[in-house]
């Protein structure tokens, strides 16, 4: 019975995965701010994949190199100091174990991934589809009928669904160039249906153009890049395609938004905003020498998770960059062994491609393989001037990515035996982040699930989210 009920929790699992992409794609909102429906479904897959760690042994993260396993534990422990000795703990603790939680998520995805791997590139080609067909159907319907009416739209309708337009950027960086996929992995299927799924990702990518963001766009460019020169040959095809979507999205995006108004005489784009100036850092200098300031007056420890958006400190929850915000929180020592640990990853990732490229016998298509590459340095870079780390849509579209890459790079492994030591001490680390969690989320969790209207408006400097959509770090 119990063999049954664990075999039956991967597709389960996705199918809910499935459904949380699907309510953000229709705009939905129930009395919650559209930033923090986001974030209670993040909780809630953190959640069950923490539960999930308790009804089977570990595997993927015992199949890691000594030095990476080494790495994580040291890890672990700067971000456990950094919290206990910060000046707000609470808070602190909060930010931690949730970041230890997604590492249980990506841990889950790897171990189904590893399990059925066609099943979860199904699932993911499949959801990402029909979620970006619904979002574009609710843009379009809206640009549409103001078009026929003639009323112009208010900035940034007809984004909906995001309560800033740059977290649908974050979740568009992830996605887009995974979005392509089924053209090259699966060309026999129906040509209605692949003509179908390119107008799709031809119009992810008019939603990218018509959105403003720089910093999306050279992000998805840049990685583009960085996959063709680390893949040379094998990326051509790939590369191509992506290519051509972005420029066709580009033609159409010039074509609906500033050829055709104008010509018909429309009010449709009056005070619409498109890229502005290349240079323009839009605040972000003021707040990265914030964040470096934090670093010079705290180099070891840091001023503590969450801390960047402590009161009365900046008037941002984050300092729209990753190494700046995690320097500034964890410590130098904790930002080099990120670093080590990302950079050693994409490494063996890309070694491992040409290895088994050269013998002719890689697990999954390579166009899967390389894709994801280009995904992950997409949302790394636009983490840089963006904050992709912060946001609970985009936490939870960069954990799923790491453990859908972890599960195919260790896809012919032989599951270690884990000692009965290490699985409790795993166990452990899983059972005290679900209590942290619990005991420092109730108390900011609870007036967020009342009607909106009738809870406490929390009145703090911070114009920017960080846990919640107000910033309530006292």
């Amino acid at each position: 019975m119990k063999k049954i009920f664990i075999r039956s929790i991967p597709p389960f699992y996705l199918f809910l995965l499935f459904l949380f992409l699907t309510y953000i794609s229709l705009a939905l909102s129930i009395n919650l701010p559209l930033y923090d429906d986001k974030r209670i479904g993040e909780i809630f897959f953190v959640f069950l994949a923490l539960l999930h760690t308790f009804l089977r042994k570990p595997n993927i993260y015992f199949l890691l190199p000594n030095y990476q396993k080494t790495a994580f534990i040291a890890l672990l422990a700067l971000l456990i100091l950094s919290s206990l000795l910060s000046k707000n703990p609470s808070n602190a603790a909060l930010e931690s174990s949730l970041l230890i939680g997604l590492f249980f998520f990506s841990l889950t995805i790897s171990s189904i991934t590893k399990q059925h791997h066609t099943l979860i590139t199904l699932f993911f080609l499949i959801t990402i589809s029909v979620s970006t067909l619904l979002y574009l159907t609710s843009f379009f319907s809206i640009f549409i009928a103001s078009f026929i009416e003639n009323i112009p739209l208010k900035w940034p309708e007809p984004f909906n669904g995001f309560s800033n337009i740059r977290f649908f950027n974050q979740y568009q960086v992830w996605t887009i160039s995974l979005l392509p996929l089924p053209l090259l992995i699966y060309p026999t299927l129906d040509k209605r249906l692949l003509i179908s799924l390119k107008i799709i990702a031809i119009g992810w990518a008019v939603l990218l153009f018509a959105s403003g963001s720089r910093g999306a766009v050279i992000s998805i460019v840049l990685a583009m890049f960085i996959t063709l020169i680390t893949f040379k040959q094998e990326a051509k095809s790939l590369i191509k395609l992506n290519t051509t979507i972005l420029i066709s999205g580009a033609i159409t995006y010039l074509i609906l938004f500033k050829l055709i108004p104008p010509l018909l005489d429309s009010q449709i784009i009056i005070g619409w905003k498109g890229i502005d100036n290349i240079t323009h850092s839009s605040g972000r200098i003021a707040l990265w020498q914030l964040a470096i300031q934090y670093i010079l007056d705290n180099p070891w420890l840091g001023i503590g998770p969450m801390h960047y958006a402590y009161y009365p400190g900046p008037t941002h929850g984050h300092p729209h960059n990753s190494l700046l915000q995690w320097a500034s929180e964890m410590g130098i020592p904790s930002t080099l062994l990120l670093l080590t640990l990302v950079s050693s990853g994409l490494y063996s990732w890309v070694n491992k491609f040409h290895r088994l490229n050269q013998e002719n016998n890689l697990p999954v298509s390579s166009h899967l393989w390389l894709s994801l590459f280009c995904s992950i340095c997409s949302g790394l870079i636009y983490s840089l001037v963006s904050g992709v780390i912060v946001m609970p849509l985009s936490q939870v579209m960069m954990a799923f990515i790491t453990g859908w890459m972890l599960g195919l790079y260790f896809l012919r492994y032989k599951i270690k035996k884990v000692t009965t030591l290490q699985h409790y001490l795993f166990i452990l680390l899983a059972g005290l982040t679900l209590t942290t969690l619990t005991y420092t989320l109730l108390p900011t969790l609870l007036p967020r699930i009342i009607p909106y209207s009738d809870s406490p408006r929390y009145i703090f400097p911070s114009t920017a989210p960080r846990f919640w959509q107000i910033t309530d770090v006292p």
